[in-house]
């Protein structure tokens, strides 16, 4: 396969290859050549056996992505070793709904990046704040702005439309040097009119723990916060390996089976922070074998008759919920509305009081503490010694600098 066939397949098709792997990740920038986590000497040695003939290609080989593999791709890889690089080609994880599945397209940026609209939600400009590069951010969404944690640090943002609707004249009057949104919706309409602006859109996931890793290491070269990333990264392995460990010689019958559901009161299948959280804490979700939403089927969970419930929320649906919380009584209130549901009172999770509610803003970019919560209701002798809330204190005063306080978990377990 040629540089310049290569180069297009990269988009959506992960290539098989011959390059020595150095390690489990692989940094998922171009210039990478060898394909292991990091991009040093190696690379360069690895790209001029490419053009000698002597090595293959590999995806991430056309370090300056033009099409071909050439001297200039040497010359690319000098540059980022020197951090003076003009540009950086990263791979994108874009997976909207109507996708069967996850497409891996490349996106160039130039550098340095001098300024950002984290239209991502929350968790774009909750990224950008832990990073240390709020100043950076010139644009948020609505729903930014909802978010205690963070709302001293963006007071000063001006909005430009929700998450999924922008407005694309204001943004256009900013003229950030980044959009920074979600990968799991489509916004090739506004990528076409943002290129055309000399705008570049950067789609990521940050609450994702399947692409958590490598979104968030990419992020970390583009900004020059490579070392605050490996911190973040190192809090999220720590807690999750730990969960993983203790519940992974579990049998099917030391399992609870769990009854996960939506804010909106919907049935929750496979998909959703819930039901991603079931499985890797030693649950077993009654209805896996659904793929996303669905009006509850009130029977159907009475006669699966689950040991627990989980029930997500945030500050739309329950106000009393996450930082800003003052108190449990809406939570306590929900809980009651749920128990009191017609036939769910003889409920095994009911009569045996599990039943919990958690807000999302306790996964938001940090899916160790969301999981933390979990696996505490799921296995409360197993991690008798795990403090959900003193986890979550710790991530908030290590990467925010700031206090834990409201309520996102709820009943707690000591």
């Amino acid at each position: 396969m040629s540089a310049a066939n290569l180069a297009r397949a990269v988009l959506g098709i992960v290539l098989l290859c011959s390059a020595p792997v150095a390690a489990d990740f692989t940094l998922d920038i171009f210039g990478n050549a060898n394909m292991d986590d990091t991009i040093n000497a190696d690379d360069i040695v690895f790209v001029q056996g490419i053009i000698n003939g002597t090595n293959k290609e590999t995806e991430l080989s056309d370090a300056n992505y033009d099409g071909k593999i050439d001297q200039k791709d040497v010359a690319q890889i000098d540059e980022i070793m020197r951090d003076v690089e003009k540009n950086l080609t990263i791979i994108q994880y874009l997976k909207p709904s109507t996708a069967p599945e996850v497409a891996r397209t490349p996106v160039k940026i130039n550098l340095p990046i001098k300024s950002i609209a984290a239209l991502s939600g929350t968790y774009g400009p909750e990224m950008l704040c832990v990073l240390g590069v709020k100043d950076k951010i010139i644009a948020v969404t609505d729903s930014a702005k909802t978010r205690g944690e963070m709302r001293d640090m963006i007071k000063d943002k001006p909005v430009v439309g929700s998450t999924f609707e922008w407005d694309m004249e204001k943004i256009l009057q900013l003229k950030p040097d980044v959009v920074l949104a979600y990968a799991s919706y489509d916004f090739s309409e506004q990528r076409k009119t943002l290129e055309d602006a000399g705008i570049t859109l950067v789609q990521m996931n940050f609450h994702k723990p399947e692409t958590y890793e490598g979104e968030v290491r990419s992020l970390g070269w583009l900004l020059d916060r490579r070392e605050r990333v490996e911190e973040l990264i190192d809090f999220e392995n720590e807690h999750l390996s730990l969960i993983e460990e203790r519940v992974k010689g579990l049998k099917d019958s030391e399992k609870p089976r769990v009854y996960a559901e939506s804010y909106k009161d919907l049935q929750y299948g496979a998909t959703g922070s819930v039901s991603a959280a079931i499985d890797p804490c030693g649950g077993i979700n009654i209805f896996a074998d659904l793929n996303g939403t669905k009006d509850i089927d009130s029977e159907k969970v009475i006669s699966e008759n689950p040991q627990v419930i989980l029930k997500m929320t945030f500050n739309t649906y329950i106000p009393a919920s996450g930082y800003d919380a003052k108190n449990t009584t809406q939570m306590e209130a929900k809980i009651k509305d749920i128990e009191n549901r017609t036939g769910w009172t003889n409920m095994d999770a009911v009569k045996d009081g599990r039943v919990y509610i958690i807000s999302s803003d306790a996964s938001s970019i940090h899916p160790s503490i969301f999981n933390s919560y979990v696996a505490k209701w799921l296995h409360p002798d197993l991690f008798k010694d795990v403090d959900p809330v003193a986890v979550h204190s710790e991530w908030l005063q290590k990467f925010l600098g700031i206090e834990f306080k409201g309520v996102y978990g709820y009943p707690l377990l000591k």
